[in-house]
């Protein structure tokens, strides 16, 4: 049945997913090749599956392990028959929206540094559509008008379909809509995978969720790990509200706290509560942490992203001047931009 397990930062949540993948095998005897382990990068995905094959000691039980992305594309390459050259590239989908807003008579002057940055930016805007589900009078972008946005956004689209391309979002819709109209295509996935673990549950898009939902049926074998208080992908069209609305959805679902943090000190732990705790919507937490103590915790304010940039600097070179060598310290943005102060 369902499960919700609450994880914040440093509380073991790989350990789990990976410890729960063996127990299913294991200890309940389900069948390896009926469990699908899903998380949000290529990079995690391959991680928890070499610390899956670590903790059964390499006995390469026949586990999925994939992104959102890697398999919609392989229920797709099945269903449709289509292969890595229907698929764009970042660089192809920048080089097709430029045409298109080459071709387009656009009257506003969009608030951006140069056209590459555009660009990100539009197809970014393109991808929350999709993925939040959205109907085109309903989204507002924050650099084209209402009218040019859509005649840029179905633009796009149809030069695409001309192209028989697909780009990275045209995946999850594809498979959103071919279990929607198969149903018998939609049984033969949901026989396929009877247990569905996801990690990093509260950086889920809508689109995302209905696949799932949809696939995880009629059994509901859907095992989920994450934090609503690191939800800060709103911006890519992650939605936090999916997480806050899991018990809604799933009434008979489990949930767990993991309320021990064994990565951070005390003071950092207790700080970050007194911080998070602000917030209105989320999910009440007690958390302990493992490691008593720690340094302070320090806030500096600064007035300008200048002063903030050689402050920065300043702190980096006291770290050199006490030893500490370079490569083991590192600056932390909210958005690529926001780098060019300190470079």
């Amino acid at each position: 049945g369902p499960c919700m397990v609450l994880a914040p930062p440093g509380s073991g949540k790989t350990l789990i997913v990976t410890e729960r993948t063996r127990y299913l095998i294991e200890e309940s005897g389900v069948r390896p090749d009926q469990i699908l382990v899903i998380t949000f990068t290529r990079y995690a995905a391959r991680e928890m599956k070499e610390r899956f094959e670590r903790l059964t000691a390499g006995k390469n039980y026949p586990v999925t392990f994939g992104t959102f992305h890697s398999i919609f594309y392989g229920i797709l390459k099945c269903a449709y028959g289509i292969g890595a050259n229907n698929l764009m590239s970042e660089k192809e989908s920048s080089v097709l929206l430029q045409e298109v807003l080459d071709q387009t008579d656009i009257e506003s002057t969009p608030e951006v540094e140069d056209e590459e940055e555009l660009v990100r930016e539009l197809l970014r805007e393109v991808g929350m559509v999709k993925n939040g589900l959205c109907h085109l009078k309903d989204f507002h972008s924050k650099y084209l008008t209402q009218d040019e946005f859509a005649e840029v956004f179905r633009s796009y689209e149809h030069q695409k379909k001309e192209l028989k391309k697909f780009d990275f979002d045209d995946m999850l819709v594809l498979c959103y809509e071919l279990f929607r109209s198969r149903p018998d295509v939609l049984a033969q996935w949901q026989k396929k995978f009877r247990y569905v673990l996801i990690d990093e549950f509260q950086d889920i898009n809508r689109i995302q969720y209905d696949v799932i939902r949809m696939l995880a049926q009629p059994e509901n074998n859907l095992f989920v790990v994450g934090d609503d208080d690191q939800a800060i992908y709103g911006f890519r069209g992650a939605d936090s509200e999916l997480m806050l609305g899991f018990g809604k959805d799933f009434p008979d679902a489990k949930q767990i706290l993991l309320g021990m943090n064994y990565r951070s000190t005390a003071n950092i732990v207790q700080n970050s509560l007194k911080l998070i705790e602000n917030n209105v919507e989320r999910y009440s937490k007690k958390l302990e942490a493992n490691r008593e103590g720690g340094s302070c915790l320090h806030i500096q304010e600064v007035k300008d992203p200048v002063e903030e940039a050689e402050y920065v600097i300043e702190e980096i070179q006291k770290c050199k001047e006490n030893g500490i060598k370079e490569e083991e310290i590192a600056i932390l943005f909210r958005v690529h931009t926001d780098a060019r102060a300190v470079v």
